[in-house]
């Protein structure tokens, strides 16, 4: 994906308008757009592609996949998960991880990724199992073949 694309995904995935990131951006709201379409070879400045991730609440490089690390199939369920309570992931050329906290960045490994990934679907087998000892009248068993 090119960095316009990229911030076109990122701005609908928060909910944003080209009019709405262009003025929390203080970019030109025609310019954003030339970006997202890749009009004209419109590569952003990286001085302007910090204003625009500023503005989503990201890292550059979830806008700058050069780094090519959103490509990784791995990273997708748990970026997503932790979007959806508010944090991100991030990654560097110099093998750097971390999470984007509402109050900071934390460094992390691959081991850490890999504990947070085995630990979430080992929580949400749990309250499933929970889930469904809570409401066992509900449950309809299947018949063995």
């Amino acid at each position: 994906m090119t960095i316009g694309e990229n911030i076109k995904r990122i701005r609908k995935r928060k909910g944003l308008t080209q009019k709405q990131l262009s003025e929390l951006s203080g970019i030109n709201e025609s310019q954003l757009r030339r970006y997202e379409l890749g009009l004209n070879n419109s590569n952003p400045k990286i001085e302007t592609i910090q204003k625009i991730a500023n503005a989503l609440g990201i890292p550059v490089s979830l806008l700058n996949d050069s780094l090519g690390w959103l490509k990784e199939p791995e990273y997708k369920p748990l970026e997503k998960k932790l979007e959806q309570i508010g944090y991100t992931l991030g990654y560097n050329d110099d093998g750097y991880l971390w999470i984007n906290y509402p109050d900071g960045t934390l460094e992390i490994n691959m081991d850490d990724l890999s504990t947070l990934e085995k630990d979430t679907d080992s929580y949400l087998l749990f309250k499933l199992q929970e889930l469904k000892k809570e409401r066992f009248d509900k449950f309809h068993q299947r018949k063995p073949k």
